[in-house]
């Protein structure tokens, strides 16, 4: 499913394990991750019904290295590919059993020209994103928060009423509370996860309510 959010702002829904692939369209075309590789044909297809050709996406900002947010970033050749170093070196290395590519049974690793650094500002006017460092579920994991639009596009960070799993290689839950417990301090209505459905509401509530079901372990 394709959905128009907000002025400039879609989102693809995968229908399977796929991530969510949210497109910003401003001075320049960007989407966040880029789901699974069986994903293709829908993913295109539902760029080209707002007009914009594979040709046309100028940047692709990944939240963490898992193959499912990273399967169809090839197919944007002229695209800036950006991701954390600690998750980039592992798609460089091909590392099947970090990016989970060994379970979800693709064997996609694009190519990343440049890292994200903690607290950048990625310019997409009307988007200005910065980057959040949330390791937990990775160890490259990263948020995108738009204070003035007070979005926040947070991958397997967080979702509604949930958040990403540690047990991969590379999770640490510990690290996730400390992540989100960072997060917590951020002003965002819209919380634009890597699954599932965008969640407007009390953002305080859903993140003291899923740091509550770790409560004991780290504080």
């Amino acid at each position: 499913m394709f959905e128009q959010l907000e002025k400039n702002l879609f989102v693809f829904y995968s229908s399977n394990m796929g991530s969510n692939v949210y497109v910003l369209i401003g001075k320049t075309i960007a989407l966040i991750d880029t789901s699974l590789k069986v994903n293709a044909f829908e993913l295109t297809d539902a760029l080209h019904s707002i007009g914009i050709k594979e040709s046309d996406v100028d940047l692709i900002l990944h939240t963490h290295a898992h193959a499912d947010h990273i399967g169809c970033t090839a197919l944007f050749p002229k695209a800036e590919k950006r991701m954390h170093k600690s998750d980039a070196k592992k798609v460089e290395l091909h590392d099947a059993r970090y990016t989970c590519s060994n379970l979800l049974n693709q064997n996609e690793y694009p190519k990343i020209d440049s890292y994200l650094k903690k607290d950048e500002i990625i310019e997409i006017k009307p988007f200005s994103l910065r980057v959040v460092y949330t390791p937990g579920h990775t160890q490259g994991s990263v948020c995108f928060y738009d204070e003035n639009k007070r979005l926040l596009f947070s991958g397997d960070t967080l979702f509604e009423k949930a958040c990403g799993r540690t047990d991969l290689l590379g999770g640490s839950e510990q690290q996730l509370v400390e992540s989100l417990f960072n997060i917590q301090y951020l002003k965002f209505d819209t919380l634009l996860p890597g699954h599932g459905v965008v969640f407007k509401g009390n953002q305080q509530e859903n993140i003291e309510a899923v740091l509550k079901t770790l409560q004991g372990k780290y504080y």
